[in-house]
């Protein structure tokens, strides 16, 4: 029996099995994304001492971070219309192969202008294959089988960035500082084989066929209208949140803070951080679970207070033990909210217009990767907040996006 069937609809959220018959090429996505994650986690340890091999200031030392999110934002929207006019296959597989080749050239660079292009074109890759895989995820899911099918999504995306850093340790370990960057370039490679040899693209390319001619009316103004959704335009402000508070709040900022209350070290923060994407790991099964069955404006405004409720819990925390309980706190709540947020997008859009709609989704999330650290480090500097006055402002930002998703999202039909 098919997901879509009438008769299956009415028996409630679907199960693992059925998900799986309907699905057969989800494992070869969600192996894909978890190498893909892993890929990018690779490269941590030894960014900055590479680049500073290239006797660049400290300034420098971020545009590979920044021109890898620029590269993103550039390709997130135009694979998202790409997707919708020739289908996945060819993004999907393009995607790793690009970051396979801007890895190779961070490798091979001789100066450091030569790694920059490298982190840029690696970028525009992520780009062209996240929103590929999270439209796959989009189309082949329905209102039975969305919670699972985006929770699994989002548990790969983490088992790739966990490990990640550790495999580029150890390779730097082994093979010295381009130990990451070679292993990343054969990582990219070996997915690009697995998408062209185990992806069945005769069969999307039918699906694909079918979709075109059956939306060929609607025109690109369709796509213009999904910014006159109120409940997806309150998705894009949740996904730009969510992000912001990932890179500005967890990843700059709370580290930041412990140091200076707790006196952390390096280990001790990535513990901190371990323990929190631990959280958020066991927790999809139950988000899953919560995701098909509870109304999903309510969860995602629910898990954005969890999230809100962490952030201030770390601001008042005097003890070691009370600041673990709250990164703990967080990483249940991400793990409630990431698949919530990407089921309820699918769910406001018009089918036909699912490529783009994610496009745009990513756009927003990468828009709060980008700017997220940037803005909230200027705020600091110039008003002199503090590590946890950031992190206030931060949970205070989240606390309105929360309270404009909840007040909006109902609306589906667009303003005019």
């Amino acid at each position: 029996m098919s997901l879509s069937d009438p008769q299956s609809a009415r028996q409630g959220p679907a199960s693992w099995r059925e998900v799986m018959e309907a699905v057969p090429a989800l494992p070869v996505i969600l192996i894909a994304v978890a190498a893909h994650m892993m890929l990018f986690g690779m490269l941590t340890p030894v960014m900055a001492s590479y680049a500073q091999g290239f006797g660049v200031s400290d300034w420098q030392v971020g545009l590979m971070i920044t021109l890898f999110a620029l590269g993103r934002l550039g390709a997130d929207i135009p694979a998202g219309h790409f997707a919708q006019r020739f289908g996945l296959y060819g993004l999907l597989w393009a995607g790793p192969l690009l970051c396979a080749l801007g890895s190779a050239l961070g490798a091979l660079a001789t100066d450091y202008t030569a790694v920059l292009v490298g982190r840029t074109v690696q970028g525009i890759g992520s780009g062209l294959f996240m929103t590929a895989a999270t439209i796959f995820c989009a189309q082949q899911s329905d209102r039975r089988s969305r919670g699972k099918i985006m929770s699994v999504f989002q548990g790969a995306m983490l088992v790739g960035a966990t490990f990640g850093p550790s495999v580029g340790g150890v390779a730097a370990g082994l093979f010295g500082q381009t130990g990451p960057f070679w292993v990343a370039t054969g990582v990219g490679a070996v997915t690009t084989l697995v998408v062209l040899l185990r992806f069945p693209a005769a069969q999307m390319a039918q699906a694909h066929a079918q979709r075109v001619r059956d939306t060929v009316d609607q025109g690109r103004h369709a796509t213009l209208r999904l910014l006159l959704i109120l409940p997806f335009v309150c998705v894009l402000l949740v996904n730009f949140g969510i992000f912001l508070t990932r890179t500005a709040g967890q990843w700059q900022m709370i580290p930041l803070m412990v140091v200076e209350r707790f006196a952390f070290s390096p280990e001790q923060i990535g513990f901190a951080l371990t323990l929190s994407a631990f959280a958020t790991l066991l927790i999809l099964p139950v988000s899953a679970w919560l995701v098909d069955r509870v109304s999903r404006p309510r969860l995602i405004f629910l898990a954005l207070l969890g999230v809100v409720a962490s952030l201030v819990a770390i601001v008042i925390s005097d003890q070691a033990w009370l600041f673990y309980l709250a990164m703990l706190g967080m990483g249940v709540a991400t793990g409630i909210s990431g698949p919530a947020v990407a089921a309820y997008a699918v769910d406001v859009v018009p089918e036909a217009q699912q490529a783009p709609a994610m496009g745009i989704m990513r756009f927003a999330g990468d828009l709060g990767y980008l700017v997220g650290p940037v803005s909230l480090g200027f705020l600091l500097e110039r008003y002199a907040l503090g590590y946890t006055g950031g992190i206030a402002l931060n949970a205070a930002l989240l606390a309105v996006c929360a309270l404009f998703f909840i007040a909006l999202s109902r609306r589906r039909r667009p303003m005019f």
